[in-house]
């Protein structure tokens, strides 16, 4: 080491990098990108799990105990028990938190809400990851945490006054004295806003409503019990022992510490956000991997150019260790330029986005970045990890060249690849073929099933080894591909085309390997082009052939998917008052509603249940299989072909239904059972078995109610009439089928815009290694351009040479990309099907559109090569 630092061979070293800034530029610049991905990435994690773990404690500041129901008393804590714990000697203050959950605190699940308040201009204010809340308001002293600070105006004193948050006021130009409109699942409220307030809970987009006390317990309880309650105690007071007191002297509640009360509440987030986590580093890290093959192309191009450096350096007296150190270290400097460089441009592009983010009041507004230790050392390590694995095979052979053999050109020195590598690549790819065909279609081993969760790991160890098995062949292929596909592309061009394809076998590893990159780019867009085809056809086919109500009445935020869990959801359900009051309106024959509820059916763990109130059959065609679908009359269930066949049930048996948590219940007939449908998912109640078990209007989330027209007036007529009738609800959009089809696509589509978003950086980084590729290859050959242009081959027509090399590799990566991408989305769909997904959907358009993209891909990848090739000077390039 000594010696590269204090001989010739480390001005060597440096001065090619600096005559080949271009190269290096090229090879930096894919270092950058995967580096700021991944360094993004965990950023972009680490501060959501921060700012969700902020509301966490700053919801539990001050509360010593919190108090719910159990199971078996789902009405929560009757007002006489506030009252006695209120009155203990231990305690200091008791707050209620009602239905519709309060402050970002005690037992609330954090990003729930059941509310909408309206900002300066009339329309819904947006709320953050926190939602919108409602709280009462306590006199000074009687506060369980922090207490909200008033810092204009008062406090609300009359039934119509509010108070609201400093932020949210804010964002919605509101001010002391102002009318506002505040939605609740049960009514329509007039207030006038008596103060403005801050409060340390003021986190993460809150939207906070405070209410007078009666006015609070008026609206959010049922005036008998309360959803729950958080206690502080004096000071000197173990809060376990009054935690085990109130366990001891009230059965029916459940009563909890701080700690128990942020795991209760962190569940669910928690397991979103680790998912989140997962699928940003995934795609950094394949980010990476296609930086890496980059990069392992660029280096061994970079030895072969340099083979009469080597060989002089050998010459006198240079040990091969050395020549192989100075390679190695050349990609140490390009992995810490390019690290450093990717840290700067990952925090650039995360601050870019929350701001975007906190302009459009997202889900994600108000987000603080945080600068772990992690996110920006675990990036950097990989960076120059990837960049020094990749230069230790070129630097070896470096090394390695004899100095007689090395005075040859790159190009000159054929490469064989062994029948043994083609044997074993042809082996692997059998075995994942395999591997993928059994997760995607065997559902069973020796009569035990075989879960989801195994048929999609067999189907990942499938594709890990078919990318595997190509990167094994893929010298055979590119021959392959180039004497066929190329000659194809090549042919109308004549002796230019002949040129560019037969270039492409110059060196078939190099050229493998830069296909790769693309094949592995295009493969993840056709694979997951596969899934989201799928997913939005099943929806989409869903509603276009079971919906045959003339309008669909839909919530602003409301559900995505009818008939899904809306537990946890912060879009606001419909008032119950909807569906009685548009029933009267011109023009309507019959009115039925969606809804999920807290319901247990057949004792299956699922926290609610699909209910529909009305006869179901006037407003969809649900494809009944056998049996028929319940009407409004009688209590009854049906469920889908998948769940019939999973247990063993069919129409005529009964199933129990209880409330969810509770083993009392009654008992249900099964009267049909329906085509697997997302409208309704696996099983569905009418409202008259739901209303025996759950009386309370409150519990029910009503996604979607459906209007059918008696023929009385046209449906531009009746569309009027209804968006009339529906004006003073503010948050119910009236939609014909399309536009509701529409509207579920969207969150769909926009899902797979963020996904497409990913991947279209590992093609961006695909691109820059044919360009690099080119670049290498092309310097290589100057000479031989060089006697081109003698010869009389034009400017122009080394450009189309050299475009149509580029577009040999990228229509070779493409082919085989799309072939993979399409077997393994295929794979992934059929391991689904068991969990409802519909059969596999090819996206053939979006596939004809890549197959085109790899054309211009490859064209605009061979712009700047081209055109500096094209501007060789015969008589410098032939002395050369």
């Amino acid at each position: 080491m000594s010696t590269f630092l204090y001989s010739p061979l480390r001005k060597t070293t440096w001065r090619s990098v600096v005559a080949n800034k271009v190269r290096m530029a090229l090879t930096v610049l894919s270092v950058v990108l995967g580096t700021a991905f991944l360094c993004g990435s965990l950023l972009l994690t680490d501060s959501l799990e921060r700012s969700f773990l902020s509301i966490i404690d700053a919801g539990v500041e001050g509360v010593d105990v919190g108090v719910i129901g159990t199971q078996n008393n789902r009405a929560g804590v009757p007002f006489e028990v506030v009252e006695e714990i209120r009155n203990s000697p231990e305690v200091r203050a008791v707050n209620i938190v009602g239905d519709g959950p309060g402050l970002p605190s005690g037992t609330s699940v954090v990003g729930q809400s059941a509310l909408i308040l309206t900002d300066s201009a009339g329309d819904p204010l947006q709320a953050g990851s926190s939602g919108t809340h409602p709280f009462a308001v306590y006199e000074p002293g009687n506060w369980v945490g922090p207490e909200p600070v008033v810092v204009e105006g008062r406090a609300p004193s009359g039934d119509e006054e509010i108070i609201v948050n400093t932020s949210a006021a804010d964002r919605g130009g509101l001010g002391v004295g102002d009318e506002v409109t505040v939605i609740t699942p049960t009514e329509r409220i007039e207030a006038s806003i008596s103060g403005v307030f801050d409060s340390r809970s003021d986190v993460a987009g809150w939207v906070g409503i405070g209410f007078a006390e009666e006015r609070y317990l008026e609206l959010f309880t049922d005036g008998a019990n309360a959803s729950q309650i958080v206690i502080a105690v004096h000071d000197g007071v173990d809060p376990l022992e009054v935690r085990n007191q109130i366990g001891r002297t009230y059965r029916f509640l459940t009563p909890l510490l701080p700690e128990q009360i942020i795991e209760r509440t962190t569940g669910d987030t928690a397991t979103q956000l680790e998912f989140i986590t997962y699928i940003l580093i995934a795609f950094a890290v394949i980010a990476l991997i296609v930086g890496a093959f980059i990069i392992a192309n660029t280096f061994a191009m970079i030895v072969g150019q340099r083979t009469s450096e080597f060989a002089l350096l050998r010459s006198i007296g240079v040990s091969s260790f050395q020549i192989g150190f100075s390679v190695v270290m050349e990609a140490v400097v390009i992995g810490l330029i390019g690290g450093v460089l990717g840290l700067v441009v990952g925090v650039a592009v995360i601050h870019a986005l929350v701001f975007i983010l906190n302009q459009t009041g997202s889900e994600l507004s108000s987000i603080e970045i945080s600068y772990a230790t992690g996110a920006f050392l675990i990036p950097l390590f990989f960076a120059l990890a990837a960049t020094v694995i990749s230069a230790i095979a070129p630097a070896r052979r470096a090394g390695n060249l004899p100095p007689v053999q090395a005075f040859e050109s790159a190009d000159n020195r054929r490469f064989n690849r062994s029948m043994t590598a083609n044997l074993l690549a042809t082996a692997l790819i059998t075995l994942a073929i395999s591997l993928t065909v059994a997760g995607g279609l065997v559902s069973a081993v020796n009569d035990e099933e075989l879960g989801t969760e195994s048929r999609l790991g067999l189907i990942a160890a499938g594709a890990l080894l078919l990318f595997s098995g190509i990167a094994l062949i893929g010298p055979s292929l590119v021959r392959a591909i180039s004497r066929t596909l190329g000659v194809a592309v090549c042919a109308p061009f004549g002796a230019v085309g002949r040129l560019a394809q037969r270039n492409t076998l110059r060196n078939p590893r190099r050229s493998a390997t830069t296909a790769l990159a693309v094949t592995l780019s295009v493969g993840l867009v056709s694979c997951v082009g596969v899934i989201g085809a799928t997913t939005r056809a099943s929806v989409f086919n869903t509603v276009e052939s079971s919906i045959t109500a003339s309008f669909v009445l839909d919530s602003i935020g409301g559900t995505a998917i009818p008939g899904q869990p809306a537990g946890g959801s912060r879009s606001l359900s419909l008032s119950a008052s909807v569906a009685p009051h548009v029933a009267t309106t011109e023009g309507v024959e019959d009115v039925g509603v969606l809804m999920t509820a807290p319901l247990q059916a057949n004792r299956w763990d699922n926290e609610t249940t699909t209910v529909f109130r009305g006869d179901i059959a006037t407003f969809m065609d649900i494809s009944v299989r056998s049996g028929e679908a319940f009407t409004d009359e009688e209590p009854g269930a049906m469920i889908s072909t998948t769940y019939a066949s999973q247990s063993d049930l069919g129409v005529g048996d009964t199933i129990t239904l209880n409330p969810y948590g509770s083993k009392d219940g009654i008992r249900i007939p099964i009267t049909g059972v329906y085509a697997e449908t997302g409208l309704l998912g696996h099983m569905a109640i009418n409202f008259p078995a739901a209303e025996r078990v759950l009386t309370s209007p409150s519990a029910y989330h009503r996604s979607q109610v459906f209007i059918t027209s008696d023929g009385t007036v046209s449906d531009q007529q009746l569309r009027e009439n209804l968006t009339q009738a529906v004006s003073q609800f503010l948050v119910v959009q009236v939609k014909n089928k399309d536009e509701f089809r529409g509207g579920l696509g969207t969150q769909i589509n926009q899902l797979l815009g963020i996904v497409y978003g990913l991947l279209a950086l590992a093609v961006i980084i695909a691109v820059l290694g044919i360009v690099n590729t080119l670049f290498l290859s092309l310097s290589e050959r100057t000479r031989e351009l060089g006697i081109l242009r003698a010869t009389g081959v034009q400017r122009a027509q080394i450009r189309t040479m050299v475009t149509l090399e580029s577009v040999i590799l990228s229509l070779h990566g493409a082919l085989f990309g799309i072939t993979v991408g399409t077997f393994l989305g295929w794979g992934v769909v059929s391991a689904l099907r068991s969990r409802g997904m519909a059969p596999v959907e090819f996206p053939w358009t979006q596939i004809g559109w890549m197959l085109l993209a790899a054309v211009v891909i490859g064209a605009v990848a061979a712009l700047i090569p081209a055109h500096m090739a094209s501007r060789t000077a015969p008589l410098e390039a032939i002395s050369s």
